[in-house]
């Protein structure tokens, strides 16, 4: 009986994993084919059966417009929308919100005040934008969390989005004042508020790389305390988890991966709304597979939609934020509709 029973348990575990597999293998199918269509189409378009020998190959004639002009703003479209992913499926878990994500919540706007005030005060000195970002983001994680807390309740899903988006437009008014004031760089600030990877190089890669890379790390590291935290605090507790110092530390993930989005591509939002929810409809809410299928799944939404910001009304460019917006703002609605009571 005992053994019957093990080879079921067994069976059913070898049959998720390979689900889990499989959905892996096509998403990274489906990103690889989104970013030879990204290589490919453009102002000055690239065959496919060309496209290996124009990105390896210094000498062909489309090296240049591949390697130095699409490849690297590629890169950082999915370095943007893994991050942005990623720090959603981290505040949704941490703040039990399926509501919660860097913009909504206000982390991105804050990432983005300390970076345009960096921008303002040593405006060669890039670099520091992912650290200042991160503050700034850090900082309005704190703020919004004490705002929705009091004595007598627990931060709901109401009270925490209300104070998030309260939040964001204080700052958002922040940011119009720094615009209105520096008027002079008001087309670079204004790109850098709706968001565009428009411009980004290799330079914008180094940036982008390793808050990206650092911030998935520790989130993988997280990986049991983040599958803890979905039961209710009492339970976790009782399991050995220190819940405050989780979610706090989850905060700071998520905050670390916004700021390093934020520093090349601006505030761009509702990526990390979208992309883990529909996933976990689609492949559960375990961790192990949800972090690694949320950076995949925000890196395909981002380079589709810069794709067609830049294609769709060429040779005028679209904002690519403007476009997740319109993505972004209706499924706000239906699952602030479908949620909460």
């Amino acid at each position: 009986m005992f053994r019957h029973w093990a080879w079921q348990v067994r069976s059913r575990t070898q049959i998720i994993l390979e689900s889990q597999i499989s959905w892996m293998v096509l998403a990274l199918v489906a990103l690889s084919f989104s970013m030879a269509l990204a290589l490919s189409i453009g102002s000055v378009p690239v065959r496919l059966s060309d496209l290996w020998a124009s990105l390896v190959e210094p000498d062909h004639g489309l090296h240049a417009v591949v390697w130095n002009v699409r490849f690297p703003r590629i890169l950082c479209a999915l370095a943007v929308g893994s991050s942005l992913s990623v720090a959603g499926a981290l505040l949704q878990t941490s703040v039990r919100n399926p509501l919660a994500d860097p913009g909504i919540l206000g982390v991105t706007a804050g990432a983005g005040v300390a970076a345009l005030i960096v921008l303002l005060i040593f405006p060669g000195q890039m670099i520091w934008l992912p650290a200042a970002g991160f503050l700034g983001g850090l900082i309005t994680t704190g703020i919004t969390l004490g705002l929705s807390w009091s004595r007598t309740h627990d931060p709901g899903p109401l009270r925490m989005i209300l104070s998030g988006v309260a939040l964001q437009a204080l700052l958002g008014a922040v940011i119009a004042l720094l615009t209105f004031i520096f008027a002079d760089r008001a087309p670079s600030f204004a790109a850098f508020i709706i968001g565009s990877l428009n411009g980004l190089g290799w330079g914008d890669v180094q940036i982008v790389f390793w808050p990206t890379f650092v911030g998935f790390i520790l989130a993988m590291i997280l990986i049991r305390p983040l599958n803890l935290l979905m039961l209710e605090d009492t339970a976790a507790a009782g399991l050995g988890l220190a819940v405050r110092r989780t979610r706090f530390l989850a905060s700071c993930v998520a905050a670390l991966l916004a700021a390093g989005a934020v520093s090349v591509a601006g505030l761009i939002g509702f990526v990390g709304l979208v992309v883990p929810n529909g996933l976990r409809i689609l492949i559960g809410p375990e961790h192990k597979f949800l972090l690694p299928f949320s950076a995949v799944g925000g890196a395909i939404l981002v380079v589709v939609a810069d794709l067609v910001a830049r294609t769709a009304l060429a040779p005028l460019e679209l904002p690519v934020g403007a476009l997740l917006a319109l993505i972004g703002g209706p499924y706000f609605l239906y699952i602030l509709w479908a949620k909460l009571p």
